[in-house]
């Protein structure tokens, strides 16, 4: 199932990506080393996602257990607070709090839907 993306989050998910690329490439956020060339990791993909306004289910579940690694430690709030820090354009590009908000509502309903079938 297909999931619209709240207007908000496609915007700080846009936001988020032109913030990150106007960085040099060795300092972007949500970029990965493979086979020796930095390209975009599951950050970027998602923002992108997220930005074209629909998701699918596994696109959320995906999202809530990245929040859930990634919200409660002290170290990446602490580092979020710069908004400069790669951990703050990390969390944006995930959609940022209203992000972690919608993906746990929608997943919990994906898991209702599920268990009905």
């Amino acid at each position: 199932m297909n999931f619209t993306v709240p207007k908000n989050i496609r915007e700080i998910a846009s936001r988020a990506i032109a913030y990150n690329l106007s960085f040099p490439i060795s300092q972007r956020a949500a970029y990965k080393d493979e086979n020796g060339k930095r390209v975009q990791g599951t950050g970027m993909r998602t923002a992108r996602r997220l930005a074209s306004g629909t998701v699918d289910d596994e696109q959320v579940i995906l999202m809530r257990a990245w929040f859930a690694r990634h919200g409660e430690s002290e170290k990446e709030k602490e580092a979020r607070k710069d908004r400069t820090s790669r951990a703050s354009r990390a969390w944006q590009l995930w959609g940022g709090n209203p992000g972690r908000r919608w993906a746990n509502f929608t997943s919990k309903k994906i898991e209702n839907r599920r268990k009905n079938e």
